[in-house]
């Protein structure tokens, strides 16, 4: 019982990591669109909060959204094909 509630925790807080991260690299993406002149990344920047938010409380939030929002990080780390995809290597999907 008490590894599982570990394990479940150890879970918790490499998803939460992996939610933040992907909610700093779409901000950090806006920020960089921004200074090439670029429009529209306050749409990346409110969704970037809107991550940080579910990432701080995603023990709190409903199944459906936490499951959605670690699958929209793991496809951007991973790339749409999983760990195998080859963008992978490039660091994610926001990256050149």
């Amino acid at each position: 019982m008490r590894a599982e509630r570990e394990r479940a925790a150890a879970r918790l807080r490499d998803e939460r990591a992996l939610v933040a991260a992907f909610a700093r690299r779409l901000r950090h993406q806006a920020i960089r669109d921004s200074y090439a002149g670029l429009r529209g990344q306050d749409v990346s920047l409110a969704m970037a909060a809107l991550l940080d938010s579910i990432s701080l409380a995603l023990d709190e939030v409903p199944d459906q959204v936490r499951r959605d929002a670690v699958a929209a990080a793991r496809r951007d780390r991973d790339g749409p094909d999983g760990p195998n995809d080859p963008r992978a290597a490039r660091g994610g999907l926001l990256r050149p």
